[in-house]
């Protein structure tokens, strides 16, 4: 059986497992700690970062994005990604913009305001980044263009990208409520299975 290396609390890996489950593939969970990564890790990306997927025949794949797109292609059923070249490439770009822009505005904002009072945040950055939030949220808003999914007719990789960034942007003051079709695409995913059980911790293995 194939093993995917991931932390729990990583964007990149919570799409993943999200779209391991919408496709029914079974996996073998590497649930991995951060403060102590497995020592195969470089060996198995030179880049040290999860996810990572290793395959039943030992090859690994590394890359969130990688490793959507060798399943879906292999993975029996219907796939997630769009046939079409025009809307496989909408559902590249949309995921540009989630993991180019609007990922790390809100890791900064995370880095530079949990944990500490309003009055020692840098607030020149924090309005910065809130605005490359507002930003990106306004393009999301602009594509989905009333329809309830970001390409096409069916759930896709896109729209699991913008699964977690949208549960969290009220931690920062930020909100949905200008966004009514975002809103309506946050609720939606929130209430999947998929994103559900992605958002759970793994039970621990029997002792």
């Amino acid at each position: 059986m194939a093993t995917l290396f991931h932390y729990h609390d990583c964007p990149y890996c919570f799409r993943t497992r999200a779209f391991l489950i919408e496709r029914e593939v079974p996996y073998a969970s590497n649930l991995c700690d951060r403060n102590a990564p497995p020592p195969e890790l470089v060996a198995l990306n030179p880049l040290g970062k999860l996810p990572i997927w290793v395959t039943d025949k030992g090859r690994p794949i590394f890359g969130s994005r990688t490793i959507v797109r060798f399943i879906d292609s292999l993975a029996p059923g219907q796939a997630m990604l769009p046939s079409d070249p025009m809307q496989l490439a909408r559902v590249a770009m949309a995921e540009d913009l989630v993991d180019e822009a609007l990922l790390p505005a809100l890791v900064r904002l995370d880095r530079d305001t949990t944990g500490k009072p309003v009055e020692a945040w840098d607030m020149r950055a924090y309005r910065s980044d809130c605005a490359i939030v507002n930003k990106m949220l306004s393009i999301f808003e602009q594509l989905l263009g009333g329809r309830p999914w970001l390409v096409g007719e069916a759930l896709s990789p896109a729209d699991l990208a913008l699964a977690q960034p949208l549960t969290i942007v009220e931690r920062f003051g930020l909100d949905l409520v200008p966004f009514a079709g975002l809103a309506d695409l946050a609720d939606r995913l929130s209430k999947r299975t998929s994103v559900l059980s992605a958002r759970k911790l793994p039970a621990p293995p029997p002792a």
